[in-house]
């Protein structure tokens, strides 16, 4: 490769500073001892807190929290830089997975270069790190970060758009900023070593030249973001290599296992330091065995375990001594070795100025192509000429240009239009869309990838943005969202198969149906053609390709797929695909000699009715229509019209999902409508209950659900029921929120509350609901979520239920219910030729106004509680005329459904 800090000379940079009414939910928003200061400044990034959602229920756990990214990011930048936290030494019932790297309480053992934002399950990323520390490394062992480990105080901690900080107990200051592919590290070491450094107890006698006041920056390439739920799978370091040059190093570093399970995937890095005119390079912890040292720096090697590091005596290092640091400027560790390689880079204060600050900065760029093409980015993302505050800045530009502004609540003196807190959701929650999925174009290293043939990863999982995610990104962040929708397909031409979930560039992990086919449904019969035959704008552009795309929905629909085994489930195919085929494609429906039988059984029509949307808009053969509009209706094979149950005091509820065998009978053997059991990968249903499940078994045929259920009046109690407090049943500690069978925080639940609208006159119960629920369980607190925020997918609910509408997934239906702001400006389909604005005016919204008595879209009086996209395209005017009771104006048509109404 040869010496790529020649051509870039990093050593030279210089530093630079720096009934008759409905149940709903009566809970206040929940607090915590975090405030928020007012905000006044018409920049929009202020009000945005990036630690929304990063504490659950129980003070100082993430277990039921939003596991947050709060960290620095571009939109869907690749780059997530953040601290990373250790669930070792935390009490019982506190400990979880680290997901984004961060938990409220807990030890910080790294700050890394990748992270995800809200998903659960076994982590994935927080790697290519540094770890800053001070002193004489007294009784520190390089490969066992639990000698290094620092605390730091929660309450403490800030989080800015482009900017996190926070401040270790040994008074390290650590600031991370970002941009797409590069990191900024500002280290700020302190003074004196009252704190006592990272001393961790007795140890020999340190060499006269290594002194108290010294800092370092480790550098550990097998720090990873290890597994607490599941040990089966956690992350691997395999193979790497590390080079170290004046001030500065790159290498690459290859890892296994994480949530996707991927076979392996391999991160190139560069990074160069710069320091204050205090510090110069000291050489006193490394041992000079080599005729060409680095000055100030050195490597190490130790045997690697995943499950944790060799055991280290302080208090005897000849017994089992710590990793050594050598003048070795390149090392190599190979996967059959088994061991682990990292590097320190070390300084000494000069000078008689005690108060001389004590500054290192590091700019770190990542590659999935080369070392090369990291140093790149950091040359061109992070050049000399930019400062620390400056990349910070640039930062928040971005964000407001292409992510904030989208939405703008007009200022009109009301009460709505002056609510901070309002505000504070409503901006954390557009930037938490924002996050993910990562935009890799140009970085992936199977195939090409560029501004024409982009590429996105880290969809973690599609099953939890296609409802809501995905839509709101088709109409605030448009030309994103046009490369997402490419992205998918190019998966698909490259590979063989949608992905359900993607991560570290491998398909992975398929939890329900294949819900790819519904986001490429959902671009195309809002943009190309409905299945009515409503024309849209096409303002997607040319870039998607609709026949690769439907090829790729034949494919899931058709073609099972390879039988990958999994840990988690018995008869595994997890990677892609739909892996119960077998029994779905002759039987009609899905038996238990699968997991997850109920909810895949009615995923995968839904799935099906997404693939014959496509082949009706593109004029498919008539037989390939009517196959997939047969399959359409499957899912009522897997509904069992005598399953029932009673809820005290409330009443008995007939026809539920249900587990089938395959001679025909219902399996009622561990049976029950208001659990789904395990809740998990090898239950029967995933991640909710029957109850739950029945609401959303077939969105595209709401009529026939009605039906099912016992007509409207049933259909309206058992949703009037699903709120009530004290008959949910958990779906595990971490996704668990209220006491109610409807639960707020998970996806399969998302469209409940909206479904009053399916009822003539009953909008406002939807509005009485959502409201409701905005108002128990989500607040601009840390605790601020009802569970993981998935991706964005609560973020993005809740964005909807601020503005009024709710997308109904693979259709182009949009649910009125009524916004939270009395005047908005959204910005449609910006930076297209087809960008325009929708004002959403309310007039009469208050605290106790808040019911709408009429709906006028662009000065037309609507009698219904939904409108199309076609008419959501257009812009213009969408009015909420407000009262104090409920109104009686949405007696019209119901909402589109593949079965009539009865």
């Amino acid at each position: 490769m040869g010496d790529i800090f020649q051509r870039f000379s990093w050593a030279r940079w210089i530093f630079v500073t720096l009934s008759c009414c409905s149940f709903t939910l009566s809970l206040g928003r929940r607090d915590s001892q975090h405030t928020k200061p007012n905000v006044s400044d018409t920049q929009l990034w202020r009000y945005v807190d990036p630690l929304i959602g990063t504490e659950g229920a129980i003070a100082g756990s993430a277990i039921a929290g939003g596991n947050s990214f709060p960290g620095a990011s571009l939109p869907n930048g690749m780059a997530k830089p953040g601290i990373d936290t250790s669930y070792l030494g935390l009490p019982n019932g506190i400990a979880v997975d680290c997901n984004a790297g961060f938990s409220p309480l807990g030890n910080v053992t790294a700050v890394s270069m990748m992270h995800v934002s809200g998903t659960g399950g076994a982590p994935t990323y927080g790697l290519i790190s540094q770890m800053p520390l001070v002193g004489s490394l007294k009784g520190v062992n390089l490969a066992d970060n639990t000698t290094y480990w620092q605390n730091r105080s929660f309450a403490n901690e800030e989080a800015t758009v482009g900017l996190f900080t926070t401040t270790l107990l040994n008074d390290i200051k650590i600031e991370v900023t970002s941009a797409n592919h590069s990191g900024f590290f500002r280290y700020t070491f302190p003074n004196s070593q009252a704190s006592g450094g990272n001393d961790t107890g007795p140890e020999p006698a340190a060499s006269p030249l290594q002194a108290s006041n010294d800092v370092h920056v480790l550098i550990d390439l097998t720090h990873v973001l290890p597994g607490y739920s599941s040990q089966a799978y956690s992350q691997k370091f395999l193979s790497g290599d590390l080079h170290l040059r004046d001030s500065s190093y790159y290498g690459s570093a290859t890892y296994s296992g994480g949530w996707s399970e991927p076979q392996s995937h391999t991160l190139n890095f560069c990074g160069n330091f710069t320091s204050s005119a205090s510090l110069l390079s000291a050489s006193a912890y490394v041992e000079d065995v080599t005729s060409n040292p680095v000055s100030g720096a050195g490597t190490f090697s130790w045997q690697y375990s995943p499950a944790g590091p060799r055991a280290f005596d302080a208090t005897n290092a000849s017994i089992i001594p710590s990793a050594k640091l050598y003048s070795y400027q390149d090392v190599i560790s190979y996967a059959g070795s088994g061991m682990g390689i990292g590097g320190l880079f070390s300084w000494s204060q000069t000078g008689s100025n005690a108060s001389a600050p004590l500054v290192v900065e590091s700019k770190l760029g990542i590659s999935y192509i080369s070392a090369e093409q990291a140093c790149a980015s950091v040359q061109n993302e992070l050049p000399l000429s930019m400062g620390f505050e400056q990349v910070v800045d640039q930062a928040r530009n971005e964000w407001e240009l292409k992510v904030l502004s989208t939405v703008e609540v007009v200022q009109d003196n009301t009460t709505s239009t002056n609510d901070n807190t309002l505000k504070r959701m409503l901006y954390s929650a557009l930037y938490q869309t924002g996050l993910m999925p990562t935009d890799k174009t140009g970085e992936n290293p199977y195939w090409s990838t560029y501004e024409s043939s982009p590429y996105y990863d880290d969809h973690y999982t599609i099953w939890d943005t296609y409802r809501t995610l995905l839509p709101l990104y088709h109409i605030l962040f448009t030309p994103s969202y046009t490369r997402i929708v490419s992205g998918l397909i190019s998966i698909f031409t490259k590979e063989g198969y949608l992905p359900a979930g993607r991560i570290a560039n491998w398909n992975g992990r398929v939890q329900g149906g294949t819900h790819a086919d519904t986001v490429l449904t959902d671009a195309f019969v809002k943009s190309v053609v409905s299945p009515s035959g409503a024309t849209g704008k096409k303002e997607l552009g040319p870039l998607i390709n609709w026949q690769q795309a439907y090829s790729a929905q034949k494919k899931d629909g058709d073609v099972p797929p390879v039988h990958n085994v999994d840990p988690v489930c018995f008869d595994g195919a997890t990677k892609e695909g739909r892996g119960a085929l077998d029994d779905y494609l002759p039987l009609n429906y899905i038996t238990r000699n699968h997991t997850r039988s109920i909810s895949r059984g009615v995923e995968y029509s839904q799935n099906d009715f997404a693939i014959w949307s496509l082949a009706k808009g593109l004029n498919a053969s008539a037989s390939e229509i009517a196959t997939y509009r047969d399959r359409a209706d499957w899912w009522q094979n897997q509904w069992n019209p005598s399953a029932n149950t009673t809820l005290p005091g409330v009443g008995t509820f007939t026809g539920f999902p249900g587990a089938r065998n395959a001679d025909g009978v219902f399996n009622n053997t561990s049976y029950d409508p208001l659990s789904c059991g395990g809740c998990g990968w090898g239950d029967d249903i995933y991640e909710a209950k029957v109850w739950e499940t029945a609401f959303t078994a077939a969105p595209h045929d709401m009529a026939r659900i009605i039906t099912l259920m016992g007509g409207d009046e049933a259909f309206l109690h058992r949703l009037d029921a699903s709120f009530l407090p004290g008959f949910g049943t958990s779906v595990g500690a971490n996704n668990d929120a209220g006491t109610a069978l409807f639960n707020p925080g998970n996806e399969p639940s998302f469209l409940t509350p909206f479904l009053y609208n399916y009822v003539p006159k009953q909008q406002w119960r939807t509005v009485n609901q959502t409201r409701a629920v905005v108002d128990a369980f989500y607040s601009d607190k840390r605790n601020g979520y009802p569970g993981n925020i998935d991706a964005g997918a609560l973020p993005s609910w809740l964005v909807w239920n601020l503005i009024g509408l709710f997308p109904v997934a693979g259709q182009p239906v949009y649910l009125l219910a009524a916004p939270r702001f009395s005047h908005l400006r959204i910005r449609l389909f910006q930076d297209t030729e087809f960008e325009t604005i929708l004002e959403v005016r309310a007039p009469g919204l208050s605290d106790t106004s808040f019911y709408p008595q009429s709906v006028e879209l662009n000065g037309k009086s609507l009698d219904r509680s939904w409108i199309s996209h076609a008419e959501l395209a257009d812009g213009g005017t969408l009015v909420f005329e407000m009262g104090t009771t409920p109104g009686n104006w949405d007696g019209g048509e119901r909402p589109p459904s593949l079965s009539e109404y009865r």
